[in-house]
């Protein structure tokens, strides 16, 4: 690959990248003219069989005579070069320091690992890079920035004198505990310590439609005995054994320092999880003896509620990685992930282009022995679309469809691979209630988890939670359509809805007294995860293409994200300094 050096232009619709790469060059200047040597004719030969000091005369006088004829000439050259410019020495643009343009698409937690691990590993080397990232929201984040319909924050009542709605009211309070190899090397970039406080404890109801069947504690460690009996006699051993298979679940441990290899395959090895990764969830919990009503009444809902695939359907780590997530009572004292997403991408001083979609990528010649990624995309508020050269790129979203690449640049096999990767969308929303749910039909729990066979009203067919998330209070007196104001100093109950598709109506259905609501959809919330043997490649061309999903067949979650993103700026890295 041809080193350029270039700066874009943000929205101009062409390229700005140079005309022609800089010419190869050396330490040593390159001589122009042939080095004479003794075979030159310039130079008499003695003649052997002379011996007299007579005929040495002249021939001394033929060399001096030569050696001056070469000097003049020599002189006169140089003299010629030097007034018209063509002096031999190595052209002012190959002093400067090759740059290379790189492209990261997607700006969550994989993308941003990408740029900042980028600009880190290759300070100080003899080359610079131009990093830009692009993000089709109006806000960094990736799935979990939640954005209304005015691309700005959601607000409950849609009022920006409320807290807004962020990335841990989606997920819950284990959003970062969770996540410990992104807080270790956030904590290493920013130069802060993150600091977690413990949540009380709270009871967790699981609803079969009908009503709550059973419920369990959060987190389940602080289970009384009094309930622990309970818990025993209702699903025997089952219950001891599914403590310890949260316990193989924390993968804390294992992310603290994981390996940076090349492929999916080699860091599953390396962190011993090769096994649960190729084996059936329902395998390994048949292999641990635990089953029965625990496994449809309690671990199931539990799952899918931190991801939405059935247990018969996924592999064992996933499982694993989704009932540890769901176990977790702490919180984040230090801010929110997006604001400490936002601080990190600050702290890299890369370009960023928010609210740009990217619709197309090509590899071709630009010049006629340069070759670029041409990137074709479009930005709000701007006639388009707009193009734009790099000579490396980066896919951290998993919208992005490889089928956008122009063919031959990427292997059909490549391409196979990635449709391989199935998304399962995910719909957030949130409600708020003048009191908490009715406690004789959902108990007075701030967690509800529903069964996957639910009975009775299927006005909640396809929630897998209902939670309180926080009180909220409207600013001032306004009305709510009943011909009364309402009291500003009453607490009002923000709640959210996890489901498989759209509820809104469903949840105006139960007569909930529901006063504001909000639904947004994430199209590529979840990853499905099934036993597998082979995963794609995190390298996607010869040509400077990678991609940060072949993580997904494992898992998603933010370390996850945050490894796949740090092992591919490592490979493109080396790429760069082959």
């Amino acid at each position: 690959m041809k080193k350029t050096s270039r700066e874009h232009s943000i929205y101009d619709g062409s390229s700005t990248r140079s005309e022609s790469p800089p010419p190869s060059y050396s330490s040593q200047p390159q001589q122009s003219w042939s080095r004479c040597d003794e075979q030159t004719p310039l130079f008499a030969k003695a003649n052997p069989s002379s011996t007299s000091n007579e005929s040495d005369v002249p021939g001394i006088l033929t060399y001096l005579i030569a050696f001056s004829v070469i000097a003049l000439l020599t002189v006169t050259i140089l003299a010629i070069f030097v007034l018209s410019g063509a002096v031999v020495r190595t052209p002012p643009d190959a002093l400067q320091t090759p740059t290379f343009s790189v492209a990261i698409i997607g700006a969550g937690p994989a993308g941003i690992s990408a740029a900042q691990h980028l600009r880190r590993r290759t300070a100080g080397r003899n080359f610079r890079l131009n990093i830009t990232l692009f993000e089709s929201s109006p806000v960094i984040g990736g799935n979990l920035a939640l954005n209304g319909s005015t691309t700005g924050p959601v607000f409950p009542y849609d009022d920006p004198l409320q807290d807004p709605i962020i990335a841990e009211d989606i997920t819950g309070s284990a959003l970062l505990w969770s996540n410990p190899f992104f807080t270790k090397a956030s904590e290493g970039i920013l130069g802060d310590k993150v600091d977690f406080a413990e949540l009380p404890s709270h009871k967790v109801g699981y609803f079969s439609g009908e009503g709550i069947v059973v419920e369990t504690t959060r987190p389940y460690e602080k289970t009384s005995w009094c309930s622990w009996l309970g818990l025993l006699f209702r699903y025997g051993f089952s219950i001891s054994r599914a403590r310890a298979l949260l316990g193989d679940g924390n993968l804390q441990d294992r992310f603290a320092d994981p390996p940076l290899v090349p492929e999916v395959s080699q860091l599953m090895i390396s962190l011993g999880l090769t096994d649960p990764v190729q084996q059936q969830a329902l395998i390994d919990l048949d292999a641990r003896g635990i089953g029965g009503a625990y496994v449809t009444e309690i671990l199931e809902p539990q799952v899918q509620r931190a991801h939405p695939q059935g247990i018969t359907s996924q592999n064992a780590l996933g499982m694993r990685v989704a009932a540890f997530q769901e176990d977790t009572a702490n919180f984040y004292t230090g801010g929110n992930l997006i604001d400490r997403l936002e601080q990190v991408v600050a702290s890299t001083g890369i370009t960023v282009r928010t609210a740009t979609e990217v619709s197309r990528l090509k590899y071709q010649q630009i010049t006629e022995d340069d070759f670029a990624w041409i990137m074709e995309f479009s930005a709000v508020g701007l006639p388009g679309p707009h193009y734009d050269a790099f000579d490396q790129v980066i896919i951290a979203a998993p919208s992005f469809s490889l089928y956008e690449v122009a063919s031959g640049a990427v292997s059909v096999e490549d391409v196979e691979a990635a449709s391989a990767l199935l998304y399962q969308p995910a719909h957030v929303t949130f409600f708020i209630v003048p009191s908490r749910l009715n406690p004789d039909i959902f108990g007075n729990f701030d967690q509800i988890l529903l069964l996957r066979e639910q009975h009775g009203d299927n006005a909640l067919e396809g929630v897998r939670e209902l939670a309180f998330v926080r009180q909220v209070y409207r600013v001032g007196r306004w009305d709510d359509g009943d011909g009364d104001d309402d009291d500003n100093k009453a607490p009002k109950y923000l709640y959210r809805a996890i489901s498989d598709g759209p509820v809104t109506e469903r949840l105006r259905s139960l007569d909930l007294g529901i006063t504001w609501i909000h639904e947004t959809e994430i199209e590529h919330a979840y990853p499905l995860v099934y036993h597998n043997t082979r995963f794609p490649s995190f390298k996607l061309s010869e040509h400077g293409l990678w991609w940060t999903s072949p993580i997904h067949a494992i898992a998603s979650t933010i370390d996850m994200s945050w490894l796949a993103g740090k092992i591919v700026a490592e490979e493109l890295a080396k790429n760069l300094t082959k």
